[in-house]
């Protein structure tokens, strides 16, 4: 029976990975546990595609690396946050929120990962470096000016 885990178990397997198992073994251990599902064909099938979309979004990134580069370094991106009266911010900018910036004015699909800040978040105010991996060597730099 293929399932798809649902929870890591450190050195057996990972979120999402998908296994052969045995029927018993499914039905009195993983299933109870809520630790797997029976993988459906249909899921089964949606996975393939993301992975397919996936790959194809890594492809093109490689392809078009330099100009990727060309258009994201050294951009400025205003970003605006809200503050009080002292000038104290009361949210942050996480990568979140600076990969919806990039898919919306580029569209262009960026992961966590991919995104390099100098500090964990961002709650000051003015102009913020960010680091963007392109590929393992180069980075293009963007600044966000925070509002």
């Amino acid at each position: 029976m293929k399932v798809i885990f649902l929870q890591h178990l450190v050195n057996v397997w990972k979120v999402g990975e998908i296994k052969e198992v045995n029927d018993s073994y499914a039905r009195n251990f993983l299933f109870p546990k809520n630790y797997a599902k029976r993988l459906s064909e249909k899921e089964e099938n949606e996975l393939k595609n993301k992975k397919k979309k996936d790959e194809q979004n890594r492809i093109q990134k490689v392809e078009h690396r330099h100009e990727i580069w060309e258009k994201l370094n050294w951009k400025n991106f205003e970003i605006s946050l809200n503050k009080d009266a002292s000038w104290k911010t009361f949210w942050s900018i996480t990568e979140k929120e600076i990969i919806e910036l990039l898919k919306k004015e580029f569209k262009l699909d960026f992961t966590k990962w991919e995104i390099v800040m100098t500090k964990w978040h961002i709650k000051k105010l003015w102009s913020n470096d960010v680091f963007i991996k392109l590929w393992s060597w180069k980075m293009a730099k963007i600044i966000l000016n925070v509002k």
